[in-house]
């Protein structure tokens, strides 16, 4: 059953994927292809410190002059570096294919391996429980582009070993144990270790104040572990962790409306968009976008394990502590304030009060929905036991558990996963691969990308990632300090080409081009340290953008390798 559980899993998450495969290097995740990008970049950069081309945490080849923090925007060094060979191979696109799967099917069993160790004796409920841990309406949401939110591998072993903390005479060995594995998870997502141990204290807590006074002689020995744990895990991670928080590029707590995002209450009784029950148009307005439809766990499955907690399972210690987390974690990804059905409503979530402490001001509130994943797997698994303990058949000669498998099976129906949404994307530039790009971007110098590289205008950052040309250029989709003294915003603050030409690639009637936005655009040049202008062929307005530029620089750019590109050295050098 183990090897069956495991196989399913892997099948499983190939089916999720199966539209990155189709397409290969230029497979794209129609929902948030940006995303794929910073991680097709942080993949890339990992390869580059495994050959010690780059430092860890941080990165100069995007958003020149100044670069990025990159502890402080998910390096995933610990995916990063082990999938270094398969990067050096096939490209990032490829590694990122290859981490979802294994992040979606690890997971699965992973907690198919704690359910047994854990909560049940039967391999086909812990098989259940774990599928939805793994393949769950949240977690197939956040393999929209989230890697590191699907590899959560390691979390059922971090709350194997926090159940261990109690254990008298080996407070060291699991302390050490414990460390290391939060160690590990740091570099795989620190949100997630944070949620972990937050959703383990609940956890605990709930579980004492149930089974009190009998837990009163675990509080020297858990206390013992945590502080060992503390001190290995704050060892190993100080200067990572000082990098983060102080280090170049550092910043305080989310852009603008990230913080904002919340659970609607609706949501949780919803089908995801990707799931056998699923409506987009009636899912649109209950999450923040598709990739953080964390807390959808529609109605059949609530019924069914509410029935089974109220026939069955309620005396169990275990199940009211499973209810108090995933009670309160319902709560804290609701955020800030409370909406239902897309509508704002007069009552203020309960994270109001908390989401301005230190560290709680980076979460995205919504993101706390994933913890109902392993509450929800481990009552599923409690409940498909406990319909296998029924009759056969009732004093009627009803087929009791059969009718209750079916009832189980039919509440599950409709969260089955769907292949992610896909399509082809368009070819890096002979230009960036044949290395066209040196004769016009010497040493010192950067390329910079008409409009400029974004979230939106990604080119940069694809090109560079895929190509493995070590060219450096400004801008970037990353999260960075803004304007104001310890604000964060996605991107650089823009500079005013910058703003221009995203303006007319998105759409804007080009303006005549006048001295003064020459002299801004020199001035823009001259801060990023550009070498040459470069316009794809492929972006949808570049007749436009071509004239524009020719017009700004005051030459006609050169058509070559599939991009136009101007020659700005003679711009930016300084005057005699």
């Amino acid at each position: 059953m183990n090897l069956a559980a495991g196989i399913g899993f892997l099948l499983t998450a190939v089916y999720v994927t199966s539209g990155l495969w189709k397409d290969g290097s230029r497979a794209l995740v129609s929902e948030n292809i940006a995303d794929q990008v910073f991680f097709q970049f942080v993949l890339r950069h990992g390869l580059d410190v495994l050959t010690g081309d780059a430092v860890p945490f941080f990165t100069t080849q995007m958003n020149a002059p100044h670069g990025v923090n990159l502890m402080a925007n998910t390096v995933v060094l610990g995916l990063g570096i082990p999938l270094a060979p398969v990067t050096a191979i096939w490209g990032p696109q490829i590694s990122f294919a290859v981490l979802l799967v294994l992040g979606l099917a690890g997971t699965a069993a992973a907690w198919y391996w704690f359910l047994r160790r854990h909560v049940t004796t039967s391999a086909a409920a812990a098989a259940a429980g774990a599928a939805l841990c793994g393949f769950g309406p949240g977690m197939i949401s956040q393999a929209n582009a989230h890697p590191n939110w699907t590899a959560q591998f390691l979390v059922p072993f971090l709350v194997h070993q926090a159940l261990r903390m109690g254990e008298p005479g080996r407070w060291l060995r699991n302390g050490v144990v414990l460390g290391l594995l939060v160690v590990a998870q740091a570099f795989v997502n620190e949100e997630v270790l944070l949620y972990t141990a937050l959703a383990c204290a609940v956890f605990l807590a709930a579980y004492a104040v149930a089974t009190w006074p009998a837990q009163r002689a675990a509080i020297r020995p858990v206390l013992a572990t945590a502080g060992v744990a503390a001190l290995v895990g704050g060892a190993l991670l100080a200067y990572p962790l000082w990098s983060q928080f102080f280090g170049p590029q550092s910043f305080r707590g989310l852009p603008p409306g990230a913080s904002a995002y919340g659970a609607d209450l609706a949501s949780f009784a919803a089908f995801p968009r990707l799931s056998l029950g699923g409506n987009v148009d009636a899912v649109r307005l209950l999450a923040p976008n598709a990739a953080e439809e964390n807390t959808f766990l529609g109605w059949p499955l609530l019924a069914v394990l509410a029935l089974a907690v109220a026939g069955w399972l309620w005396q169990r210690a275990l199940v009211r502590a499973l209810l108090a987390t995933g009670a309160v974690f319902a709560l804290f990804a609701m955020g800030k304030q409370v909406f239902a059905g897309g509508e704002r409503t007069a009552l203020p979530g309960l994270w109001r009060p908390l989401g301005q402490l230190p560290l709680l001001e980076s979460v995205v509130p919504v993101r706390f929905g994933l913890v109902l994943l392993p509450v929800a797997g481990a009552l599923l698994a409690l409940a498909i036991e406990a319909v296998g303990r029924l009759p056969r058949r009732s004093a009627g000669e009803l087929p009791v558990r059969r009718l209750a498998y079916a009832l189980v099976v039919l509440a599950l129906v409709p969260l089955l996963p769907l292949p992610l949404l896909t399509h082809r994307g368009v070819p890096v530039p002979r230009f960036i691969t044949e290395g066209t790009w040196r004769a016009y971007v010497p040493a010192g110098r950067t390329l910079v990308t008409v409009p400029v590289t974004s979230n939106k205008h990604s080119d940069g950052m694809h090109w560079w990632a895929q190509s493995g040309a070590d060219y450096t250029f400004p801008g970037g989709y990353f999260i960075g300090p803004g304007r104001e003294p310890g604000s964060a915003v996605f991107g650089p603050p823009p500079r005013p080409t910058d703003l221009l030409l995203a303006a007319v690639a998105e759409g804007a009637k080009a303006p005549r081009v006048t001295a003064r936005m020459r002299d801004g655009l020199i001035a823009d040049l001259r801060f990023w340290r550009a070498g040459a202008l470069v316009l794809s062929d492929r972006e949808p307005r570049a007749d436009v953008l071509r004239k524009l530029v020719d017009d700004l620089v005051d030459t006609d750019g050169v058509r070559t390798g599939g991009v136009t590109v101007w020659d700005v050295g003679p711009l930016v050098a300084p005057s005699p």
